[in-house]
């Protein structure tokens, strides 16, 4: 890999870029970024620990919403459950959808 910043090392460069690709959810991007830094022998756990805070990362803005939801609304967001499939294939209700469509949240 050709580093794009002299300022900061190739590894550098490819952990920091597989936590924003984790951030971003854009699996091509982490596909590429993970083949360039095997090549370049990046060391397996550091590339799980930039994973984890990229993930990290992406989760706070929705954690932050959830107890301001919750604060606002009484919605008890922050107490559920974390959801491991679509609310329309679980029964529950997404919201802004009538429960006479069958469309769902649209991850169908």
């Amino acid at each position: 890999m050709n580093p794009m910043f002299k300022s900061l090392d190739t590894e550098t460069q490819l952990l920091v870029s597989v936590g924003a690709a984790v951030a971003a959810g854009c699996i091509p991007c982490l596909e590429n970024i993970v083949t360039m830094a095997q090549a370049e022998s990046v060391d397996p756990k550091k590339l799980k620990a930039a994973a984890i805070i990229g993930q990290f990362i992406k989760d706070q803005p929705a954690s932050h919403m959830k107890t301001a939801a919750d604060r606002l609304l009484g919605t008890h967001l922050q107490a559920r459950a974390v959801a491991i499939s679509c609310p329309a294939e679980t029964g529950e209700e997404p919201l802004n959808v009538s429960s006479k469509s069958q469309a769902g949240c649209g991850c169908r």
